[in-house]
């Protein structure tokens, strides 16, 4: 399925914001949905990005799960403006470049919502526990925001959170995954019957030559009054052979197209230690081993293998445990 790929889903949710105004409980005015949850999206915490990112005087609610790599949640008024349909100016000359052109517009604002998140094995399994999880740590959250959004109206579960992201849900056909980071393993690349597709063209084009050869000796046979039966017998039987070729060949077509479509919807394997904890691992890791490499330079051999044994058991690497917290651009100090 699109959606998944290399061991993530791609959890893609477009929800209509209600076109009806409000009571603002704040400021007691008037204000539409979509105003109140822009204010609503502006001032929710997000991770940590870069090293100018101001400190949050809360949690990012996506960063309370270890399920989701990235989330993001974008308001979309209309579609983008690509510009007028060009065309020849010459060829064009009734037509009024003044006069504006048809445009696509929405019916409504909505609520872009997407997260790529772990799916090692069933992707709707994996989704079910992502949503379940994301409502049972960020319910009050979730509900200032999606409660502006048509169709929530009575969502007070996990289980109906999750029903409602599956109603709202648009397939993902192009994901984004950068996980893999050697060449993907050749059998998840071959499989295609090339071979038979080669041999049977070339057979097809022996015998369309043959055919052609014997069209031109009926044809001089004829030019010069001699019976050219057996030579036209033939050539008759060629098209008939040609025929049964050409459909031939159109069902092998057939075949390979639809192979390469069952192909491109099968999804990459995962990629080894592409799940979130680990790579909060990781991350870890490289941070603490770097003011390592920093701290022991110039030490002498005894040291150094010391110093990397209380390296190893401050840090841990083989087990989940200490390690990086989502949303976080710096690791925890940890004493060697």
């Amino acid at each position: 399925m699109p959606s998944l790929d290399g061991g993530h889903y791609f959890l893609t949710v477009l929800a209509p914001i209600r076109g009806e105004s409000i009571i603002d409980p704040v400021t007691n005015a008037s204000r539409s949905h979509r105003h109140v949850l822009a204010q609503k999206l502006a001032l929710l915490p997000t991770g940590s990005q870069t090293a100018a990112s101001p400190i949050a005087p809360a949690p990012s609610p996506f960063a309370l799960n270890t399920l989701n790599h990235f989330a993001r949640l974008v308001i979309i008024d209309q579609p983008a403006f690509n510009g007028r349909v060009s065309g020849d100016s010459l060829l064009n000359l009734d037509g009024n470049p003044l006069l504006a052109q048809p445009v696509d517009r929405l019916g409504s604002a909505y609520l872009l919502f997407a997260a790529d998140i772990d799916a090692p094995t069933d992707a709707a399994a994996a989704r079910r526990a992502y949503a379940e999880a994301l409502w049972s740590s960020a319910r009050a959250d979730l509900a200032d925001i999606f409660g502006h959004c048509t169709g929530f109206d009575g969502i007070d579960s996990p289980a109906a959170f999750h029903d409602y992201l599956v109603r709202a849900e648009v397939e993902t056909t192009m994901p984004f995954n950068d996980y893999h980071a050697d060449t993907v393993a050749a059998a998840a690349k071959s499989g295609l019957p090339m071979g038979a597709v080669k041999r049977l063209l070339a057979i097809g084009g022996y015998v369309l030559a043959a055919w052609l050869a014997a069209l031109v000796i009926a044809g001089l046979l004829a030019l010069f009054g001699a019976n050219g039966g057996f030579v036209q017998r033939i050539a008759l039987w060629g098209a008939g052979v040609i025929a049964v070729l050409v459909l031939l060949v159109g069902v092998v077509l057939f075949i390979l197209y639809r192979g390469v479509l069952d192909r491109a919807a099968k999804p990459f394997a995962t990629a080894p230690h592409s799940d979130l904890p680990s790579v909060l691992k990781a991350l870890f890791l490289q941070q603490q081993f770097t003011r390592f490499a920093i701290e022991v330079q110039g030490f002498d051999d005894a040291t150094l293998q010391s110093r990397f044994g209380d390296f190893l058991q401050a840090t841990q690497p083989t087990t989940a445990m200490p390690t990086q917290p989502p949303g976080a651009l710096h690791a925890p100090a940890v004493r060697w």
